[in-house]
């Protein structure tokens, strides 16, 4: 590679570790806010003063004040993804690894109903928007821990192998995004019991038929 394109390589390196470093900073700056005053009571604008920065440098890296609010989600999803890895080898069969990580995380959507709704909101203007025949996701989501946990309860024999793993990630996800919807549009309801729903109706659907069925 020549001696340009090494520099130019290194320039965009340093661009973007400053882009995900504003990111976040924006980010953590937005979530102290809506600790401490509600979500709903914060506008983009008393981000831009506290992050000081300009309201167009905020609007330049997140359109609206739910998509502030996804990224800094979507980077605690993906710390949360670490605890539930961790916490999936000491428990053994499908039905308990699927019902763990549903329980550790119900505790942290219960603490933060409001955030949910608006991340979801966010999520499926995304999914209409852009038109992905997918439910409303990002890399750094749980997803990755149902396909995991699909395969391997597909490899042990207790899920059925007539179905990829991506496919029976992608309709447990629809459950569990289905239970977090219900649970938000009406009060009152627990949300470890919807989950424990899905894991009923997850694990009915997708145990091997038996031989000859």
């Amino acid at each position: 590679m020549s001696t340009a394109g090494t520099i130019a390589d290194e320039t965009i390196g340093r661009r973007e570790r400053k882009r995900r470093q504003m990111l976040d900073h924006l980010a953590l700056t937005a979530q102290r806010l809506f600790a401490a005053a509600g979500y709903d009571a914060v506008t983009m604008e008393q981000i831009a003063a506290e992050a000081d920065v300009a309201k167009r440098t905020l609007y330049n890296h997140f359109p609206t004040k739910e998509a502030v609010l996804a990224h800094w989600m979507d980077e605690e999803f993906a710390r949360e993804r670490a605890v539930m890895r961790a916490g999936l080898a000491g428990r053994e069969g499908v039905t308990a690894r699927l019902s763990w990580v549903l329980d550790t995380s119900a505790v942290w959507c219960e603490a933060h109903p409001g955030y949910m709704a608006a991340y979801l909101r966010h999520r499926f203007t995304l999914f209409v928007r852009d038109g992905i025949a997918r439910p409303p996701c990002a890399e750094s989501d749980i997803t990755h821990v149902w396909r995991e946990l699909i395969e391997a309860g597909q490899t042990a024999g207790e899920l059925t192998g007539s179905l990829s793993a991506d496919h029976l990630a992608n309709a447990l996800h629809h459950l569990y995004f289905g239970a977090i919807m219900r649970w938000l549009a009406e009060p009152g309801l627990s949300l470890r019991d919807e989950f424990a729903v899905v894991v009923r109706l997850f694990m009915d659907g997708a145990r091997p038929l038996p031989r000859g069925g």
